[in-house]
């Protein structure tokens, strides 16, 4: 009877592991599978299922089989959480740490804000007490248990304190420098490195809602962001075009964290191709973000230029402004340039190693490892940049870049 149990577990366990695995859903990867012995080479596409093994359900019923058939008891659910416990707080303190070491500015910026108050009082024009008060803590959106989950979190959490930032410290300013907050008036706080920081304070009823570019801006120009910036809910409609450079900012100083970050995506994934992968996979969508941020502000502009030329012309002559969008769309502009000069370096790293042959073909990404005929693949940019480049580097906005310093070389 032994015997035959011993000749059916394997059977049944890889039975059961085809089970859970088809049940436990899993992130899937695209992958493109070269064969030499494909007719005209042509590349096979496959998916592949990866999960994170601390938290597989195969991993952990391969465990217990272990310990079934080593007589030993099943783990302590209370033991396993607590490991887990250990393990994901070694890892925030690794997040924490590389993010000092290889992304200063954006430690600087997640510092800054959490020196700040609680609560900050000041007085309204009005002769009110206005009473402000931090609404999420400096590591609110730090989530996920991996130092890959991790890597990604952090720029989600980077973007949403630079958000919290340029509201708070705007308050902040205003208490510090003795000013009268103005009810009527936009303010915000544009942090760009520790030197340098743009206060605004600009009024409202000189700007319009972003819902009013919905009658200009056509279906096929409509992009992935345009349901939340344009036709949603959030500051781009009572800030209007001060909201929008709210976004090209939040969206800057993400896009900056996750390029100086490289390095900790290639210990966390345990190889230099394979944190490349990550890299890029990882970062592709906020600096893509770029291009849709730029054409609702270009759009902004020319509307505003053509239905409501005072106000554009208060606008301009406000130099706060001028001076953040200049800044920030520059900045983003050289990082956007460093991030495909960068692939292009470390593809070339990767195949002189020969650990690895890596390429970039039609605006993706493929990877390929030593021996292995599958080559996994992530664009380099999001379908937006194809989509917006043209209409942004035509006529169309010539007049409105060269009046707020933002034309391209």
């Amino acid at each position: 009877m032994r015997i035959v149990l011993k000749l059916i577990l394997p059977e049944s366990v890889g039975f059961l592991l085809l089970f859970f695995a088809c049940n436990q859903g899993g992130s899937l990867r695209e992958k493109s599978a070269e064969s030499n012995d494909s007719p005209g080479n042509v590349n096979i596409t496959t998916t592949q299922i990866t999960r994170d093994s601390s938290d597989d359900p195969v991993v952990k019923f391969e465990a217990m089989v272990r310990d079934m058939r080593n007589n030993n008891p099943p783990p302590d659910p209370d033991e396993i959480r607590r490991q887990r416990n250990v393990a994901r707080a070694a890892n925030l303190d690794w997040i924490k740490e590389s993010t000092i070491k290889y992304s200063p500015d954006s430690w600087d910026l997640l510092m800054k804000y959490d020196m700040l108050p609680s609560s900050t009082v000041t007085n309204a024009s009005d002769s009110s007490i206005v009473s402000t008060q931090k609404s999420v803590g400096t590591f609110q959106y730090l989530r996920g248990r991996t130092r890959l989950d991790l890597l990604a979190n952090m720029e989600t959490n980077v973007h949403e304190i630079a958000h919290a930032y340029f509201d708070q410290n705007a308050i902040r300013y205003i208490v510090d420098n003795k000013l009268s907050m103005d009810w009527n008036n936009v303010h915000g706080y544009i942090y760009v490195s520790s030197s340098e920081g743009f206060f605004l304070d600009f009024p409202k009823e000189l700007l319009f809602p972003s819902k009013e570019l919905i009658k200009v801006i056509p279906r096929n120009m409509q992009t992935f962001r345009f349901d939340t910036y344009i036709d949603g809910t959030t500051s781009t409609q009572s800030e209007g075009i001060i909201g929008l450079l709210n976004e090209l900012y939040a969206y800057y100083i993400g896009s900056k964290y996750c390029f100086e970050m490289l390095e900790p995506f290639k210990t966390a994934a345990g190889s230099d191709a394979s944190g490349l992968f990550e890299w890029a996979s990882r970062t592709q969508s906020t600096m893509s973000a770029f291009y849709e941020f730029d054409y609702f502000i270009s759009e902004y502009l020319v509307y505003m230029k053509e239905i409501y030329p005072e106000n554009y012309g208060k606008l301009k002559s406000y130099k706060p402004f001028s001076s953040a969008y200049s800044t920030i769309y520059m900045l983003y502009k050289d990082l956007i340039d460093r991030y495909q000069q960068r692939i292009n370096y470390e593809i070339k790293a990767v195949n002189s190693s020969g650990s690895a042959l890596a390429r970039t073909e039609k605006g993706w990404l493929w990877i390929k490892p030593e021996k292995s005929n599958v080559s996994s693949g992530t664009p380099v940019f999001s379908e937006e940049k194809d989509k917006l480049e043209p209409v942004l580097e035509s006529r169309r906005y010539r007049e409105v870049k060269l009046d707020f310093n933002t034309k391209r070389p």
